[in-house]
Formats: C-alpha cells, structure tokens, sequence
C-alpha cells in the first residue's frame, strides 16, 4: 500500500513549480491591464475636461445649452469604463456627461491558479491513495443505524412468531393429552353408522373436547376410522385423544360385563332407590347418594333452573332421580349412575313445561316439590290427579286463610324417613317438611314423582276446592270446597272402612265356625 506521506517525485515537483511560475506572469499581466484602463479612464476624463473648458470660453453658452454639443462629442468618442460615483456626478455637473463613454458593468473575477490548485487539493482529499473514493463517517454509521435497526425488528418478530408458535403448540398438546381437564366421567352414547366426523362434532357438542380436527387426525393417524361401536361408552375430558378413540372401539358386552335392569317406580325417596341400587349391585347407596346429590356442574338443561341449596333440604336432589327402568352394568361408576338418572329426567322436561312454569312465577324445585306431594297423595294413580293439584294451588293462592297445605304424606316424610335418618336431630327440619306445621309448600320434595304427577302440577284443574279425603282402600277420593262439606267426606269415608272391617271379621267368624 502507498504511503500517504511520500514527497512528490521529480517530474510532479517540475510540473507545480511551472503552475506556479504561469500563475505569478498571470497575475503580473492582469495587474497591468487594470492600471492600464485606469489610465485610459483618467486620460479621457482629463480631455472631456478641457474640450468642456475650451466650448464654453468660445461660446460663452451655459452648461444646461451645451448640451446637445456634448451628446455629439460623446457619441464621436470611444466608448469607456464606467467611472467611480464621485466621477460620474462631476460629469454630471459639467453639463457633458451626455458626452462621455459610459462605463462597462464590472466583470466578475477570473478564478486563478491558486483557486484552481484549491479546488484540485479538495477533490484530491476524497480519494485515498489508491483512487479509492473515501467514505463519509456520517453515511457509514447511517447505513450500520439502519442495518441494525432492521436486525432488531427482524429478531423480534421470530421471537413474537416463536412464542406465539410455542403457545398454540402447548396448548394442542395439553388438549390431546388431557393436561389441566375435568376427571368426571361423561356418558357418550354412539349412534349406528357414525362416523369419526360427527363422532368428533358430538364430544366437542358434549364438552369432552375442543379440537375435533386434531381428534380426526389422531383417528386415521392411529387407523381406527370405521371401528367406533355404537352404544354407551364412558368417557372423562382428562383423556387423552388416543385413550378416547380406543374407549369408543371397545365392545363391553365382548368383554364380559354384566348389564343389569333396574326399576325405580313412582314415589320412592331418593334412599329406597339408592338401595334398590345396591341391592342389584350396581353401585354402592352411600356413593350413588354423593354422587347425585352433588349434581352434574350444570350439564343438565334442568339444573339451569334449579334454586340455590337449602340448610333445610334432607336429599338435595330428592325427586329429580326420574322412575323408570335403567339398564346399568354390575359395578357401574356411582357417577355414570347419576347422570344417566338426570339424563332420563332432562329428557322428560319440555319446552312447554318450563314456560308454563315461568307462567306461574315458580322455580323447577317448586313444581317437583308439589308434584311429589301429588304423587303421594294419588297412591300411584292419575285419574285424580289434577283435582288434587287444583286443591293445593287454591290453597297457595289463598295463603291468608290457608296458611297450611295440611298433607299426610309430608307428615310421614318427616316421621318416618328424615327422623330415622338424620345423625342429629334437627326439629326445624322436620316441622318445615311436615305441612301440618310448617306454611306452604316443604323445603324439597317427598318422593319422585312420574310425569303424570309433574304434569298435574304445572297444569291443574280449575275447580274452586280447598279439600279432599281419599278411601285408601278403595282408591276413591272425595272433594270439597267448604269445612262442612269436608266434614260430611270424611264421615263417609271412615263409615266405609267401618263396614270395610265388619265385612272382614264376619268372614273371619264364618270361616272359623265351618271348622
């Protein structure tokens, strides 16, 4: 590399030294030139003096007259430099500034050797020694600011990208391997012919899962598309994609489960059905208990219109356990027990029947509640009872004067099922069940009631009744609208069973006198 320091060689030190020389003899030229035309300008200025002189001793005219001679004399005369301003206004006054050559606007400067060399030295300073065009301090850290800039945002938006990436990665994990998800278990019921689409569609509907698509792909990653059988299956959110899939493939029956039938009929509590449950082996009573009277988290349409739990209530879910004839398996989940009891009951609520219910200004808990006292009260038979719901909602509806239902039923509920239950007893309990003493309708239901029962309830006769009395016997029931009329019923009705048990002890006696 060329030192930038190095002395000019020989010929480069001629070639300035001649530059130089040519610079000196131009500046001696000019400076010549410049006192030449001042010379001129004075010579001519002196002349126009004395020919001025000269005209108006022979004319003997004023200056303002010799004008126009003037004008003539400086048409004739050679034009001249422009005159310094003093000059100018001497002529002026003369009288012969029309004469005189007006002077030349003055030229700007030539540039000389030395602006010349200047001009060379800075074009030289841009360039390094070996030509090289030398970069600005200023533009190069620019152009790194930038380079930089550019960089960084670039390295963010990976970062972003990456997290983003991580996150959705995590969470599709967590989802197919059932990280952080509820371990109940859920009753999924299979349709004939379904495929792994709607499969996927009806977890997702249920809240088993939430990326039906990832459940596809796992399916015909795992070749099971094609294999689901229909029917039951038990499935818990805390599944993994792959333990769900192969849940659904499996067959009970083939491995040798043992299904059982039960029955629960109308007007059983909540215990005798827990106990027909464990007498079948299904489940234990104590668990089937926990477990339905802890509801189902608001899977149930139902549940959505369920009043908050009473201190009051013996079976918080007492009257929901629908009767009807189930088809469990021997050691069944006391939970799987549950839901498909609450399952059964959802289904028989319609549309029609939550709105009457708004109709009434009542909640689910109420209308069960009445419907199980309907229930008890009928002894199992429909045909009176829309009559005797209309009896109670008279007496609801006329509470000032019938402040008490008066029920048998819910006096032999308190007696004779919460008394015996109960590790400690608990007066107010009872007496709030029990409508002899406590006002309007009891904390919780009875028994379960069938539809007939809750229909009667949500739909009862319009009669103007505010008693009744049933021959227990006889099944017949009797109504009233005054006390009188109610006295006259009951007379009746104790006068049947009279007659009832003379018929039986005279049978008895003849049967024993043929001996």
């Amino acid at each position: 590399m060329a030192d930038e320091n190095k002395p000019l060689d020989g010929s480069a030190q001629e070639t300035a030294e001649t530059a130089e020389a040519a610079a000196e003899a131009l500046t001696e030229t000019a400076e010549a030139a410049e006192q030449s035309a001042d010379a001129a300008a004075d010579a001519a200025e002196d002349t126009a003096a004395e020919v001025e002189a000269i005209v108006q001793e022979a004319l003997g005219t004023p200056e303002g007259e010799a004008a126009p001679a003037a004008e003539e004399a400086s048409a004739e005369t050679p034009a001249q430099p422009k005159k310094p301003a003093a000059q100018k206004n001497s002529a002026k006054k003369s009288g012969l500034a029309g004469m005189l050559p007006k002077k030349k606007k003055k030229r700007p400067r030539k540039r000389s050797i030395e602006d010349e060399l200047a001009d060379l030295a800075a074009e030289e300073a841009e360039f390094d020694s070996w030509g090289r065009p030398i970069k600005k301090k200023k533009k190069r850290r620019r152009r790194k600011t930038r380079k930089l800039s550019c960089t960084l945002v670039l390295l963010t938006l990976i970062l972003a990208l990456s997290s983003v990436l991580s996150v959705l990665i995590l969470a599709v994990a967590k989802e197919m391997y059932g990280i952080d998800k509820d371990y109940n278990k859920k009753i999924v019921m299979i349709e004939e012919g379904a495929g792994t689409r709607a499969i996927a569609e009806q977890l997702q509907k249920e809240g088993i899962i939430t990326l039906p698509q990832v459940f596809r792909l796992v399916s015909r990653m795992n070749g099971m598309d094609g294999k689901y059988i229909a029917g039951e299956h038990h499935l818990t959110p805390s599944m993994s994609y792959e333990t769900m899939i192969d849940e659904l493939c499996t067959n009970y029956q083939e491995e040798g489960r043992e299904p059982v039938r039960v029955t629960i009929p109308e007007g059983y509590t909540l215990l005798q059905a827990a106990q027909v449950l464990e007498e079948h082996e299904v489940c234990t009573a104590e668990s089937f208990l926990f477990f339905f009277n802890s509801g189902q988290n608001g899977m149930f349409k139902f549940e959505q219109y369920l009043p908050e739990k009473s201190s009051l209530k013996f079976q918080q879910m007492e009257g929901y356990c629908f009767p009807d004839t189930y088809e469990f398996y021997v050691n069944e989940d006391p939970n799987i027990v549950a839901q498909k009891i609450y399952a059964n009951f959802n289904s028989k609520m319609t549309d029609a029947d939550y709105k009457k219910m708004n109709e009434l200004g009542w909640d689910l808990d109420k209308v069960i509640t009445l419907a199980s006292i309907i229930e008890a009260e009928s002894g199992g038979s429909s045909k009176y009872m829309k009559h005797v719901s209309s009896v109670f909602h008279n007496r609801l509806l006329h509470s000032a004067e019938f402040p008490k239902l008066q029920s048998d039923p819910t006096r032999k509920y308190a007696e004779d099922v919460i008394a015996p239950n109960l590790e400690r007893d608990n007066p107010t309990m009872r007496m709030a069940y029990n409508t002899y003493e406590g006002a309007g309708l009891p904390p919780g239901a009875i028994c379960n009631p069938g539809r007939a029962a809750i229909e009667a309830a949500l739909y009862p006769d319009q009669t103007n009744d505010f008693y009744f009395n049933a021959n227990i016997d006889t099944g017949e029931t009797y109504f009233a609208e005054t006390y009188e009329q109610h006295k006259q019923n009951l007379a009746l009705v104790n006068a049947q069973y009279a007659a009832a048990e003379a018929a039986a002890n005279g049978e008895n006696a003849n049967a024993g006198g043929d001996e």
